[in-house]
């Protein structure tokens, strides 16, 4: 095309892409409005790897204003724009299936304006969109609009007269409960449903799952136990960090009912963060387990991918607290300290922003007898890291002539590793041995060989104080003395 002159074009919005190279991997598992697509085969109780707000738009759909319903368009938003830093990647596990998670078919008659008009409907089933007479992509055509609240219909040769009636099923996200979510494994067919399907991840996608969070649902106490169960030895051998939610609502809406609610229902473990309340930025409420997710995801990119530094502390994209309904709470860091010293990751306003509050896991209780290991999440997961990438750097060894060659190679390059970890900070110590003690002849003639690993986590500055006095000594300067 012949130009001649000054011009201008305006482009859409450029997605935020994540940085590369990101290996701290969140798994969340809830409801998707899959419902938006032409063909949503595949995204049932299936591993979904999403990169990108724009890849997660045309991979599940997404609706940006009814998180109720569809519950992990906040993760989503939360990921891939926030104003802090946008991370990714993340698995999203959907469990609504709009082929049996519905209602009948409903009609509505839409009102044309050059040939085009809406419903308003954010659970229009869209493939089943008809007109009586016309073709659905040939004589017009139905699609959602960007923010997922309606459904934009087109008349595509000019035969639609207008008002014209439209039919449509639609998806019914209440018909989801908890066992849904918590799902399965058919013992005749295999078939993985809901948290299971966790185990799909690895062989999906060679990525090993290392927090799992399903931000709608694990205020429900058997949600929060069978997220637990499942981030322990996934597929044999993986070990994942759990973001949990307690309940926030007229159940636990104060302190004191939280705390005993936290404890009664048993969100006390070593491999979670049980958190409390919500959060809110606008219209919008977030679950603390969301941005938990999200800050540990990009702390621990900025870490080179180690994760032994807290999401305490951390900034969040939020103006505020809220309880379920959205009804506002407050409360100072006097308060929010309560909390932690039960083991409750919360938020708190510090140097002119909000920031996650609480570096300790469910097991934690200030003067408790336990575990040192089980006090910090940094400490868990850095465990969890180290036990996830033995298996990982020493998978390929498994069944090859295990000489004293080998035995000194994978010696040698571990305390390499581990070193790297010290020199940096990410551990206080580290050492690998292969003792006699644990390698009897009984088991190397069956071909079991154990290394011995030592190491101490290095754990967060909680607390830093000063201990200022008064001293008179100053006195003297009046004087024309001079300081001691």
């Amino acid at each position: 095309m012949y130009i001649h002159g000054a011009y201008a074009d305006l482009q859409p919005t450029q997605d935020l892409i994540p940085p590369k190279g990101v290996s701290t991997l969140p798994v969340y598992f809830g409801r998707l409005p899959v419902h938006q697509l032409m063909d949503y085969s595949g995204k049932v109780n299936k591993p979904i790897l999403v990169q990108s707000f724009s890849d997660a738009v045309t991979k599940v759909g997404y609706n940006d204003s009814n998180w109720d319903d569809f519950d992990l368009c906040e993760a989503i938003y939360a990921h891939f724009k926030n104003s802090i830093q946008v991370i990714g990647p993340v698995i999203l596990v959907n469990v609504l299936d709009p082929d049996t998670h519905k209602t009948s078919a409903k009609t509505t008659s839409v009102t044309l304006t050059n040939g085009q008009g809406y419903i308003n409907n954010d659970k229009v089933i869209l493939k089943t969109v008809a007109i009586t007479g016309k073709v659905l992509g040939t004589d017009f055509s139905a699609e959602y609009t960007p923010d997922g609240t309606k459904v934009l219909i087109k008349d595509l040769k000019g035969t639609l007269t207008s008002p014209v009636d439209v039919t449509f099923d639609e998806v019914n996200p209440d018909a989801i409960t908890a066992t849904e979510v918590i799902g399965g494994t058919n013992s005749t067919t295999g078939e993985k449903t809901g948290i299971s399907v966790v185990d799909l991840v690895y062989q999906t996608y060679n990525m090993i799952p290392t927090i799992l969070d399903a931000p709608g649902w694990s205020h429900h106490p058997e949600v929060d136990a069978a997220l637990k169960a499942a981030a322990q030895k996934i597929n044999g051998h993986w070990y994942a960090f759990v973001n949990s939610n307690l309940a926030a609502d007229t159940s636990a809406d104060t302190i004191e009912e939280v705390k005993t609610w936290k404890s009664t229902n048993g969100y006390t473990g070593a491999n979670e963060a049980p958190c409390w309340p919500l959060a809110k930025n606008g219209n919008r409420k977030f679950h603390l387990s969301t941005l938990a997710t999200v800050t540990m995801q990009w702390v621990d990119y900025n870490n080179d991918n180690i994760p032994y530094e807290t999401p305490s502390n951390k900034p969040v994209d939020v103006t505020g607290m809220c309880l379920a309904d959205g009804a506002p709470i407050e409360f100072d860091q006097v308060q929010a300290n309560d909390l932690n010293s039960k083991g409750i990751r919360t938020l708190t306003y510090w140097g002119g922003r909000w920031v996650l509050w609480g570096p300790h896991t469910g097991e934690y209780e200030y003067g408790k007898d336990m575990d040192p290991r089980n006090k910090f999440d940094s400490s868990v997961r850095m465990l969890y890291y180290l036990v996830n990438d033995f298996q990982s750097r020493y998978g390929a060894q498994v069944d090859k002539p295990m000489d004293r060659a080998r035995v000194d190679t994978i010696l040698n390059d571990y305390q390499e590793f581990l070193d790297s970890l010290v020199n940096r900070g990410a551990l206080l110590y580290g050492t690998i041995s292969f003792n006699e003690t644990s390698n009897p002849t009984s088991d190397i003639v069956e071909g079991d060989f154990v290394f011995d690993v030592a190491t101490t986590t290095t754990p967060p500055g909680k607390s830093i104080t000063a201990k200022i006095e008064y001293t008179t000594q100053g006195i003297d300067v009046l004087f024309g003395g001079e300081q001691a």
